[in-house]
């Protein structure tokens, strides 16, 4: 069963939470779970691998990586190490247009295609576990604009030392997030993530982003190469894959839940598009070790 997790504002009232995972202390050790928040992961000893949706990435000491809003994770069956976890919902760090368009810059939030995980040097570990002892330290204060203003400079300050790390690294994806179409996909991407449940048809995406078709499709293809109806099918197959693979809902569960008139609908939309049956698909994944360098 997938665990929803949430951050409790009664106890976190500044709408996020820093603190520090060892394998005696966390819900994520070995469950399924699921937050409607941004999180990252930095590993101050050992090493953790950690499942994000359908794949696994192995995270040593001095590397960090990050996990998008209603992803599903777990850390897997860890040996010793500890761990600092920033998590923080996206009310708390978009106050204004700039940092809409910041947050959607940071790409390595989307493990949808890929996982990302960065390497950083001495001097940047030093830093970011002072701002994370400070986060720590501050979380659960009683709020107040000043130490808000704090809180959301030190996060800022995290996510700019990993986006400096990111762009040298892989300066052709920095310059593919910086085109000018980039704000139409990515509000198109999130229109997705809130409705594909239940809104499959490109009509419904194009009258609430006051587009046309071609306008998002020709934005759709210049940024990542597929047709907008092909996102939608991705992002359906990815929380199928997720179900199938955290939760113990059968087929036609599974089916309805993805808003699927009749579940032999599902099976036949999830064969084209993985080429293996749902129930396949789960048999072979638990079989996989699907562990990336």
């Amino acid at each position: 069963m997938i665990k929803q997790l949430h951050i409790d504002k009664n106890i976190h009232p500044f709408g996020y939470y820093a603190f520090y995972v060892t394998p005696k202390q966390s819900e994520i050790i070995n469950h399924s779970c699921r937050g409607d928040f941004y999180t990252m992961f930095y590993v101050r000893s050992g090493e953790v691998v950690l499942q994000i949706d359908i794949n696994k990435i192995k995270i040593k000491k001095g590397e960090c990586a990050f996990i998008g809003i209603n992803q599903v994770f777990k850390i897997e069956n860890p040996s010793s190490f500890e761990v600092l976890v920033l998590r923080f919902e996206e009310s708390f760090y978009c106050r204004h247009e700039t940092d809409i368009n910041f947050i959607n810059s940071c790409y390595f939030f989307d493990n949808s295609k890929k996982l990302y995980k960065f390497k950083l040097d001495n001097a940047t570990q030093i830093s970011i576990e002072q701002h994370y002892k400070n986060l720590s330290e501050q979380c659960s204060q009683p709020y107040n604009e000043i130490e808000y203003m704090i809180a959301h400079n030190s996060i800022e300050r995290l996510l700019l030392y990993c986006h400096e790390k990111a762009h040298s690294n892989t300066p052709e994806s920095f310059n593919q997030i910086t085109n000018p179409e980039n704000e139409l996909v990515h509000n198109y991407r999130q229109l997705i993530k809130e409705n594909f449940k239940k809104q499959k048809q490109l009509k419904f995406y194009t009258e609430e982003l006051n587009t046309s078709v071609k306008k998002l499709t020709d934005a759709c293809k210049n940024i990542y190469g597929q047709s907008p109806k092909k996102l939608i099918t991705e992002q359906t197959i990815l929380e199928a894959k997720r179900l199938l693979l955290h939760s113990p809902m059968n087929i036609k569960e599974i089916a309805f839940e993805l808003n699927f008139e009749e579940p032999s609908n599902f099976i036949r939309f999830f064969s084209k598009a993985v080429n293996m049956s749902p129930r396949e698909y789960r048999e072979y994944s638990t079989q996989k070790n699907n562990l990336l360098p």
